[in-house]
């Protein structure tokens, strides 16, 4: 029997609009479909959509779902036909899997549903099934593919590959096509680190860096295309995950904008990013108004490369000339030009400062 997600990327494919599962409540399941009989209505409509059904669980009726002014009538007979002869054969069964598949897409939609009203920080609601599979310590990771030469990437082999590369089981939730949340117990990643002594060589962070490093390298790998990766400390995914989503998703976001070489995304690197990034538009335009015309700091490879790496190093001048390759009289020659050209000094902290934030905000604002 075809898996339900499988399934769902087919016919979207097929019919060219988004199709997504829906579990409905037992109230909807009474009075749309007759869930005890053996022979259902091939689909109904409701409120715009059109629900084509799938399966009967605890009285629930989960169906696939989508707008009824993109379908023509062709397609949504072809649809029936379809989903009648795959119900046929499975004989209104679920299997383990299908069930899995099911809940996270429950959980998907739940979590869009309180983004799209700003109703963050909430825990999950005790109906869907999911949650029981979560424990109060996970690392929440969001994944997003963009370029990719394929459709649509298989969830069944998705999450295996991603079970072998955690060595456990994890639970993936596709947010969206090309994006996906997945949820690993801590220990698969940081192992006993709270049980380690005060000493530990390793933070959570710098551990959660490293794991991403080898993460990215084995998805990409595997799929032609660019991807990229966040990550969190590790969370109780019961509460606020929907929060925990949308940080993670404007993680990828500032990252993409302000770090465009980069592909894994760290929320404790881009505090300084998220602040710019949080400034009205019109005091942006002002701020960098009142601090010059510094374009020379941005018409310049070299002059922008420099200064990325100088901070980068700490303002250290010895170590950004090494990773510059460059002799430090080189170095502290360019230094010397961005004083002349602009008045700051950027081995001075306060210039050093100003500098820092008139680079990120002209990135933000996309002036050059």
């Amino acid at each position: 029997m075809m898996k339900m997600e499988t399934l769902r990327q087919k016919l979207q494919q097929i019919v060219g609009i988004p199709l997504t599962i829906k579990e409905l409540n037992k109230q909807d399941s009474n009075s749309f479909f007759n869930y005890k009989n053996s022979t259902l209505m091939d689909s109904v409509v409701n409120e715009g959509e059109v629900w084509f059904p799938l399966y009967s669980r605890d009285e629930r009726m989960s169906v696939l779902a989508g707008e009824l002014n993109a379908l023509s009538l062709e397609e949504v007979q072809f649809m029936e036909l379809i989903l009648s002869n795959m119900r046929d054969q499975s004989q209104q069964s679920i299997s383990p899997q299908d069930e899995e598949e099911l809940d996270v897409q429950n959980i998907s939609l739940w979590i869009k549903s309180q983004i799209d009203s700003g109703q963050l920080v909430i825990s999950i609601p005790e109906h869907l099934s999911a949650q029981k599979r979560m424990t109060p310590r996970m690392v929440p990771f969001v994944l997003s593919s963009e370029g990719i030469h394929l459709p649509d990437i298989p969830y069944i082999q998705l999450k295996k590959l991603l079970s072998s590369y955690f060595d456990g089981e994890i639970i993936l939730v596709p947010l969206k096509d090309h994006e996906w949340l997945i949820l690993a117990r801590q220990e698969l990643i940081l192992g006993g680190l709270d049980e380690k002594e005060d000493e530990q060589e390793e933070t959570e962070e710098e551990i959660l860096s490293a794991f991403c490093l080898g993460l990215h390298e084995l998805v990409a790998n595997e799929w032609v295309g660019v991807f990229h990766l966040s990550v969190a400390p590790s969370l109780d995914p019961r509460n606020a995950l929907p929060a925990t989503v949308a940080m993670l998703r404007e993680t990828i976001l500032l990252g993409k904008m302000f770090r465009i070489t980069d592909h894994i995304h760290l929320p404790w690197s881009l505090l300084m990013e998220r602040l710019v990034f949080s400034i009205p538009e019109n005091q942006r335009v002002i701020f960098l108004e009142q601090v010059g015309n510094h374009s020379i700091l941005f018409s310049e490879t070299e002059t922008l490369l420099t200064l990325e790496t100088f901070f980068l190093m700490d303002c250290n001048v010895s170590e950004t000339a090494k990773r510059m390759y460059i002799h430090r009289n080189t170095l502290l020659y360019r230094l010397d030009k961005i004083k002349h050209e602009t008045g700051l000094d950027v081995r001075r902290f306060g210039d050093a400062v100003l500098i820092k934030l008139t680079m990120l905000l002209y990135k933000v604002t996309k002036r050059k």
